[in-house]
């Protein structure tokens, strides 16, 4: 099949792909001009331009490139570096050139070769992280003088002159500025307030520690303790009303209204009222002396 210009549109070229319409000289049927394996025999439209493959992505990710010149190794790479990691071997090692055999010598030159194109290689690295990072360095400062620049440049009169009205109160205000002198002082208002918070601190540890002390008289450490605890708590042939008849609740209420006068309701003074304001004033007691010697009681 004859090839056509692309210029030319898909009618005019089948059109001209037809086959004549003489009589051919043989008898046999002639065969179909497009013929279904052909891949025009579907009539799809084509575009204008040529279609082109696309490369396939690759598939993976490429891994964090290994940091050549880290910060823990400031003496990367200097000369103390190069001569450790590219050591020459001991004189006793080293044969005489005429002892060697051709692999040994390929071997020597082999690894000479290695030695300075790792020289070679972390010098040439190193000087350009250098220019790489004076760079960066360089850009980032131009970058933060333009936004300090732009930060503090007036506005401009058409923007005044066209911008809507805003009360004073509601535009941004400015942050304060202090003096050296007022920075000062309120650093050391925070700092010896601070202190004070951590000596609070300490004296409560102080007391906690203490209370613990003199709580640990009473602790159960041994089985024998824990059963002398447990008998005396659950077996016991006392009856639970021996000491009295509980309170009512005209009683509670009556002893609940006034706690602080020395008698109840109608000048009426109960023995529970006696008893409980003797448990309280002990209490007290026990609580100033605590305070006055500085440790639990």
């Amino acid at each position: 099949m004859e090839a056509f210009p692309s210029s030319i549109c898909r009618a005019c070229r089948l059109r001209l792909l037809k086959p004549s319409q003489n009589r051919a000289f043989s008898t046999s049927p002639a065969h179909m001009y497009i013929p279904p394996e052909s891949p025009v025999f579907v009539d799809v439209p084509e575009p204008l331009q040529s279609l082109r493959d696309r490369p396939a992505p690759a598939k993976g990710v490429l891994p964090v490139p290994r940091e050549l010149f880290p910060a823990r190794r400031p003496d990367k790479p200097g000369k103390e570096y190069l001569a450790n990691v590219t050591r020459d071997p001991l004189p006793k090692n080293v044969l005489p050139p005429e002892k060697l055999t051709e692999i040994g010598k390929y071997k020597r030159r082999m690894a000479d070769l290695r030695k300075s194109y790792l020289r070679d290689g972390l010098k040439e690295l190193y000087s350009r992280k250098r220019s790489v990072d004076s760079q960066l360095a360089h850009n980032s400062a131009l970058r933060r003088q333009e936004t300090a620049r732009l930060a503090a440049q007036p506005e401009r009169e058409d923007e005044r002159l066209t911008k809507i009205s805003v009360p004073s109160a509601m535009q941004p205000q400015k942050p304060l500025q202090l003096s050296p002198e007022e920075e000062l002082a309120i650093y050391n208002t925070r700092k010896a307030a601070h202190e004070a918070r951590l000596a609070a601190k300490h004296e409560d540890r102080l007391d906690k520690l203490h209370t613990l002390y003199m709580n640990a008289r009473s602790f159960i450490t041994t089985k024998d303790q824990l059963a002398a605890a447990l008998d005396a708590t659950f077996t016991t042939t006392r009856s639970i009303w021996r000491t009295g008849k509980p309170d009512t609740v005209e009683e509670m209420i009556r002893r609940g209204r006034d706690r602080t006068a020395d008698q109840g309701r109608g000048g009426l003074m109960l023995a529970s009222d006696v008893n409980e304001r003797a448990l309280r004033d002990q209490e007290r007691m026990q609580k100033i002396a605590e305070k006055l010697s500085g440790g639990k009681i």
